[in-house]
C-alpha cells in the first residue's frame, strides 16, 4: 500500500537527494546522455576521493560538534542556552550527524544522531505538539518549559522525521509513540474544514488564527499525519489527510491566479496576515500545494486531487519573472507581481516596483517550479501505480555509476586544499550550510560504497 510521497516518510539512509533535470534543446540533451553513458561504461569512480571525502566530513562534523559534545548533547543541564534549544534546530543537527553516520559508519556519529532524536522527543510538548522554544532539564525529563504550539516553519513535521529515522535505527517503540502523540495533537488541530491555524493556542483577533499555508502550516501537519499514517494504517489520519485535500481544491483561487493564498479567513477567503503579507495569489505555497496534492492523489488514488494542479501549474508559469524567480505575491484580478517598501520595518506600502524591497522576507524566490512540473508531467505519463514503483525503486547499477560519477567534481568543489569540508564557525550561523554540504558529500559516499558493493558481488 501505498501512504505518502517522498517528501512524506522518513528518508532512508539511501538515498538523501533526487535529482530532476529537463532542457529545451532536446537532441543536445541526447547526445550528451548517449555520450555519458558511453564514458561510464570505462571511467571509474576515484577511490581516492572517496577517501578524502570520509577524511573532510569527519573533521568537519567533530569540529562542528566540539563544543556541544565536550559540555555533552545528553548532559541536558550544560545547554541550557544552545542554540540547539530552538526547535528548528535539532533536525539540523540530526542531518549533520546522520550524514556522517552514514558515510563513515562511525559509532559516535550514529550516538550523536540518536541524542539529538532523544532531545526532540524530550522538547515535545504534554499535548504532542512542539512550541518556538523549548528546554528540559534532561533528556527524558518530564519537567518542559510550555509555550503555545505551533505549525510554523514545519517544525513539528521535521522533529517526527528525525525520531521516525530513529526508530528505524533502533526499533525503540518510544519513537514511534513519541510520533504517535505528535500525530493526535495535529488531528485534534485540525479545523473541521481540513486547515490548520499557525498557534495552538493563538491571541484573539491575531493573524496567528487565520488558516495559513504560510511558513508551511496545513502542509506540514497533513504530512506529518501522512507519515503517521504510513506507520499505524489509522484510518483517522487518512480521513484527516483527506480533509486537508478537500481544503486545497475549495480554496483554489479563481483565474487570472489559480493558485493559493498565504492566509485565509475561515469562511474561505483570502486574508491580510501580517502588514506585508497581503491577500493575494503566492507562489511559494502554491508549489508545495501542487506536490502535496500529487501524494494525495497517490495515497488515495481520488482523482479529485489533482484536478487544480493543471491550472495551477499553468499560473506558475506565466507569472515566472525575467529573472528566473517568482514574486510571491501577485495581485488578485490583474496578475501583477506585488512588493512592499519600508523605511523601519514597522510601516509598509504595498507597490509594484521590487527595487526597495526589505531584506527581511523572502519577496522574490524560486520555489520548486520545475520539480513540481516535471513530477506531474511524469505523473501523467505513465500513470499512478508506475509512478509509485519509479519512486520506491532504486537506481540499476548502470544509472548509479553514472550519478558517482556526475557527483564527483561538486565533491571535489566542497574540499578545501587542505583537507576540510569548507569553513563553518562553530558558533552561530552556517550550520545549516554544514548540513546541505555534509548530506551531499554523504550521498557521493553512499552512493560511491553501494556501487562497489554491487560490483563486487557480479564477479
Amino acid at each position: 500500500m501505498y501512504h505518502g510521497g517522498r517528501d512524506c516518510a522518513a528518508p532512508s539512509s539511501y538515498p538523501l537527494y533526487r535529482q530532476w533535470g529537463g532542457s529545451a534543446m532536446r537532441r543536445v540533451l541526447i547526445i550528451a546522455l548517449a555520450i555519458a553513458s558511453c564514458l561510464c561504461a570505462t571511467a571509474q569512480p576515484d577511490p581516492q576521493l572517496r577517501s578524502d571525502a570520509r577524511a573532510a566530513l569527519t573533521a568537519a562534523v567533530d569540529a562542528f560538534a566540539a563544543p556541544d559534545i565536550a559540555r555533552g548533547i545528553v548532559d541536558i543541564d550544560n545547554m541550557a542556552q544552545a542554540s540547539i534549544y530552538e526547535t528548528e534546530r535539532p533536525p539540523v543537527y540530526a542531518r549533520v550527524f546522520r550524514a556522517a553516520s552514514d558515510a563513515t559508519g562511525e559509532q559516535r556519529f550514529r550516538d550523536w544522531f540518536l541524542a539529538v532524536a532523544d532531545l526532540a522527543v524530550a522538547i515535545k510538548q504534554p499535548k504532542g505538539g512542539y512550541s518556538r522554544k523549548a528546554w528540559v532539564k534532561r533528556v527524558g525529563a518530564t519537567e518542559t518549559q510550555q509555550g503555545s504550539m505551533t505549525f510554523r516553519n514545519s517544525r513539528g513535521m521535521y522533529l517526527v522525521q528525525v525520531i521516525l529515522q530513529a526508530y528505524d535505527y533502533t526499533g525503540d517503540e518510544r519513537y514511534l509513540n513519541s510520533v504517535i502523540e505528535t500525530a493526535e495533537c495535529a488531528l485534534r488541530s485540525q479545523h473541521e474544514d481540513g486547515a490548520w491555524q499557525s498557534d495552538y493556542p493563538a491571541p484573539e483577533h491575531s493573524y496567528l488564527r487565520l488558516h495559513m499555508l504560510n511558513d508551511g502550516v496545513t502542509i506540514s501537519p497533513t504530512r506529518t499525519l501522512m507519515m503517521a499514517y504510513a506507520r499505524t494504517d489509522d484510518a483517522r489520519y487518512l480521513d484527516a489527510i483527506k480533509r486537508a485535500g478537500d481544503w486545497f481544491i475549495r480554496n483554489q483561487l479563481p483565474e487570472p491566479t489559480p493558485g493559493w493564498a498565504q492566509e485565509y479567513y475561515a469562511e474561505d477567503r483570502a486574508a491580510w496576515g501580517r502588514r506585508f503579507e497581503p491577500p493575494a495569489a503566492c507562489s511559494a505555497p502554491t508549489s508545495s500545494a501542487c506536490g502535496l496534492l500529487i501524494d494525495i492523489y497517490l495515497l488515495t488514488g481520488d482523482d479529485r486531487y489533482l484536478a487544480p494542479i493543471p491550472a495551477a501549474l499553468a499560473w506558475l508559469e506565466r507569472s515566472q519573472l525575467p529573472d528566473g524567480n517568482w514574486a510571491r505575491f501577485y495581485e488578485l484580478k490583474t496578475n501583477r507581481p506585488l512588493y512592499f517598501t519600508s523605511d523601519d520595518r514597522t510601516t509598509y506600502r504595498l507597490t509594484y516596483d521590487d527595487s526597495d524591497a526589505p531584506d527581511h522576507y523572502s519577496f522574490k524566490g524560486n520555489w520548486g517550479f520545475s520539480a513540481q512540473k516535471t513530477r506531474y508531467g511524469r505523473l501523467q505519463e505513465v500513470g499512478r501505480e508506475t509512478l509509485i514503483a519509479e519512486e520506491a525503486a532504486e537506481p540499476t547499477t548502470e544509472a548509479l555509476a553514472e550519478k558517482v560519477l556526475a557527483m564527483e567534481q561538486s565533491v571535489r568543489d566542497l574540499i578545501a586544499p587542505d583537507g576540510r569540508l569548507g569553513k563553518y564557525p562553530t558558533e552561530g550561523g552556517h550550520v545549516t550550510r554544514l548540513a546541505s554540504d555534509s548530506s551531499w558529500v554523504a550521498l557521493y559516499a553512499t552512493r560511491y560504497d553501494e556501487l562497489q558493493r554491487r560490483r563486487a558481488a557480479d564477479e
